[in-house]
């Protein structure tokens, strides 16, 4: 065995491979700040579920592909695992309607009811004793 130093014009596929997981690491530390920030959005509780849901896929595709090596993998190995994350998509899909309003959002919408009434007709009865605000 040599213990010759590579020439300059050499690629060291270790360092490419320290490179790559590195750059992974980064992208997921980056997903994982957008999924933090999406929560701090005022969006709808649904599209934020669905949108940490769609960040979530992305993470586990990298670390799927790149931390377990299922991209080198055999094409049996890439078919079943495929066909388990349709199966988990589709009890995904039918569990996101279950996910309905959440409380905050209700309460929200409660209001914006009310002030829509107020200005339809005679406060709630509530209203007119001094409840309500």
């Amino acid at each position: 065995m040599s213990t010759e130093a590579t020439p300059h014009g050499e690629h060291d596929p270790h360092a490419s491979a320290v490179r790559t997981y590195l750059v992974i690491f980064v992208t997921l530390a980056l997903l994982t700040l957008l999924t933090v920030g999406v929560a701090y959005m005022k969006l709808p509780h649904a599209a934020g579920v669905v949108i940490a849901l769609l960040i979530a896929a992305a993470k586990v595709f990298l670390i799927a592909a790149f931390f377990m090596h299922l991209r080198s993998e055999g094409r049996l190995i890439n078919v079943s695992l495929g066909i388990c994350l349709a199966l988990v998509l589709i009890l995904v899909v039918f569990v996101l309607p279950d996910i309905g309003l959440h409380e905050l959002e209700a309460i929200q919408h409660e209001k914006h009811q009310h002030h829509v009434h107020l200005g339809d007709g005679p406060p709630p009865a509530e209203d007119a004793h001094g409840g309500g605000h």
